[in-house]
């Protein structure tokens, strides 16, 4: 199994595991993906949309790189999508654990953390409810 970080916008990433790398990308990113490395390492990846003019805004990334819609973080080997490891998974949940907000009042699009829904007491939307959104 390979453990992924999923990052919706307006909810907390998660841990989930795949059969594969390729299994994960095809199941949780809408059309064409995208290979990303914004964090300054070449062991960690983002993959998302290619196309995202239509999809809802989520997160600012450390270099300035905005991403709309789901997004998912890998390890990498190269350029070869890999499992994160317990640590990596950890370490990169607490680097993208609040979402943010866009500012349209602006143009620069500066961006507002804000409190995510606890699902911790509650009905927890499960993956497959929130990718059918």
């Amino acid at each position: 199994m390979t453990r992924v970080l999923v990052v919706e916008p307006g909810y907390c990433p998660y841990q989930a595991a795949f059969d594969s790398p390729q299994a994960a990308v095809s199941e949780v990113i809408e059309g064409d993906s995208l290979l990303l490395k914004p964090f300054g390492t070449s062991k960690i990846g983002v993959v998302c949309s290619k196309n995202q003019s239509l999809l809802k805004y989520n997160r600012q990334l450390e270099d300035g790189c905005t991403i709309r819609g789901r997004f998912l973080v890998f390890g990498l080997s190269e350029s070869k999508m890999l499992g994160l490891n317990k640590e990596q998974a950890e370490r990169y949940n607490r680097l993208l654990f609040f979402p943010q907000v866009e500012d349209m009042l602006s143009g620069d699009l500066p961006v507002a953390k804000v409190r995510p829904p606890d699902e911790r007491f509650g009905n927890k939307i499960s993956l497959w409810e929130r990718l059918s959104r």
